[in-house]
């Protein structure tokens, strides 16, 4: 246990409090959940609305250099430190053909229409400037395989344009392109979001299974190394993602799942990690349930294959879209341009505590989306500014950025909340006061502390987020820390700030009303965090 030196965190909501409500939080140091490691801190940029053109890619910016990129972007996204970025789509990725975008600029054609809005999107931010962006930012490329409109063999011609060796017709096409060197590119998922009548070539269960199976089994004999993604539903329909997960385990990496998360009440707001938590476990079930095949004692494997399947590695999920947004809609001029406040910013730091404690089964992440369409940063010809949720992602981004996340045991305040199953676009006050939509899930104890660990004996520290989930009460806890010891007398203290109006903003002309801040504290074990507040500690160990 650390010593008892007294100890506060200065409230950033300012003003007179109510005497703090007791916690006790529990530090399993020897209790590893997971691992910190792999594409877990992605970025994702849509060749829709102005997610690419008009927002990381844009000619004659004042902030863009002489390729079109955006410099501003490019460093913002750079001090998110992004592990890989997924990319042409989301919906867009069903309106391109893969290759559409890449060969010369000026062979290319010239628009596609983004159908969902009417508007027509340029080629010319393709797949080998999408490559060299990644490249840049030390980031990986995930790519999005138009599973929609083309075939399997195109999936596995994209394959060998980019990675084929040897002398055949499509890496000789990327040779003619210029490029000698494969690009080595080795995250891919098979369409986006493929059940939805919102996309292009959709597709019933039964039809996409077939459709993987063969493209899967294509791709990887060109190159065996690369990891493929399948297209997962999760809760509106559980059965989509069991037949699924029956048709491709054994072939596929991960399944994907999509959601998004906020109300406009506060209260239900911070109930948004646990919807998370119950997708990922329902995913998780499901998988196992898809592994016991290889038992041969599941009533579907001798239905769907005859034979047991040889499944060598276990599935693991890829939240490769998941983000507050609950008020933008697809819109011509400003195509899901959401507006975030510093309420949602906490809703963010919680939902990738959801991500973390899950990384023994979750394999990939990213949130959705980069620039522009419910993103990080936005943009016009001459600004740039974070949004509130860009600075909860880097307080994550830099305290959690490797180790192992350890167990922490929470007993604190709690209150009722309630959220939709799925994202249901609820964008009315007066709507969200109703208690008995159908779609709702109601939440009798959401624990006030959302608090997680990680321990990185390498880099001897270990990292506390704590969400403080009370709007109005500040929340004393009290530390105790098993099989791992901090030491020295202080502790680096970073806090998101901001939050006297849980509405404010940031934005283009106002672009730092809320941010972060550091300082050392002296090292207690008892600490005071503030109502409606996002905080750091990182503890030499």
């Amino acid at each position: 246990m650390i010593g008892f030196v007294p100890l506060s965190i200065t409230i950033p909501n300012g003003g007179q409090v109510k005497r703090p409500h007791e916690a006790n939080v529990i530090i399993l140091g020897r209790k590893t959940l997971g691992t910190i490691d792999g594409p877990l801190f992605g970025q994702f940029i849509e060749i829709a609305g102005r997610g690419v053109n008009n927002g990381v890619y844009e000619p004659g910016s004042p902030n863009s250099r002489e390729d079109g990129v955006r410099l501003d972007v490019m460093e913002a996204l750079r001090e998110l430190r992004p592990t890989h970025i997924r990319y042409p789509g989301g919906c867009a990725t069903a309106y391109f053909d893969w290759q559409d975008l890449v060969g010369p600029v000026k062979e290319r054609p010239r628009t596609r229409v983004f159908r969902m809005t009417g508007v027509p999107q340029s080629t010319a931010f393709g797949i080998p400037e999408a490559w060299n962006y990644c490249r840049e930012l030390g980031a990986e490329l995930y790519l999005t395989v138009n599973a929609h409109t083309q075939s399997p063999e195109d999936a596995a011609n994209l394959v060998e344009y980019l990675n084929g060796t040897t002398p055949s017709k499509w890496a000789d096409l990327r040779r003619i392109h210029g490029r000698e060197q494969p690009y080595g590119v080795k995250l891919f998922s098979l369409g986006n979001e493929i059940y939805g009548d919102w996309q292009a070539g959709q597709k019933s269960i039964e039809d996409y299974v077939k459709w993987c199976r063969e493209a899967i089994r294509q791709m990887k004999l060109v190159d065996p190394t690369i990891q493929i993604v399948v297209c997962g539903l999760g809760r509106p329909c559980p059965e989509w993602d069991r037949t699924l997960l029956f048709g491709t385990v054994g072939m596929a990496d991960m399944i994907s799942a999509h959601n998004y998360f906020g109300r406009p009440v506060f209260r239900d707001n911070m109930s948004a990690s646990l919807v998370f938590e119950q997708m990922v476990r329902a995913l998780d079930v499901a998988i196992d349930e898809a592994c016991d095949t290889a038992l041969g004692a599941h009533s579907r494997t001798y239905r769907n294959f005859g034979a047991a399947p040889e499944v060598k590695v276990r599935p693991r999920i890829a939240l490769d879209e998941w983000n507050v947004w609950y008020r933008a809609i697809h819109d011509p001029k400003k195509d899901l341009e959401e507006v975030y406040n510093y309420m949602d910013a906490l809703t963010v730091g919680s939902l990738f505590h959801v991500m973390l404690r899950n990384t023994r089964i979750v394999g990939l992440s990213n949130i959705s989306e980069a620039v522009n369409m419910a993103a990080s940063i936005l943009t016009d010809r001459e600004r740039m500014v974070r949004q509130t949720i860009w600075h909860s992602q880097r307080l994550m981004r830099d305290g959690h950025d490797s180790g192992r996340v350890v167990e922490t045991v929470v007993d604190c305040p709690t209150f009722a909340a309630k959220h939709e199953r799925f994202f249901c676009g609820i964008v009315s006050p007066e709507k969200a006061r109703d208690e008995k939509l159908p779609s709702l899930l109601h939440f009798p104890e959401v624990p006030g502390l959302d608090v997680l660990t990680s321990v990185d004996e390498k880099k001897r520290r270990m990292t506390v987020s704590v969400v403080q989930k009370l709007e109005k009460e500040p929340i004393t806890a009290k530390f105790q820390f098993l099989g791992v010891s901090p030491k020295g007398r202080t502790v680096k203290a970073s806090t998101l700030t901001g939050g006297k109006n849980l509405l404010t903003e940031n934005t283009l002309s106002k672009p730092d009303r809320v941010g972060t801040a550091s300082r050392k504290i002296a090292l207690s074990d008892r600490m005071v965090f503030p109502p409606a507040s996002l905080t750091v500690l990182e503890f030499e160990v």
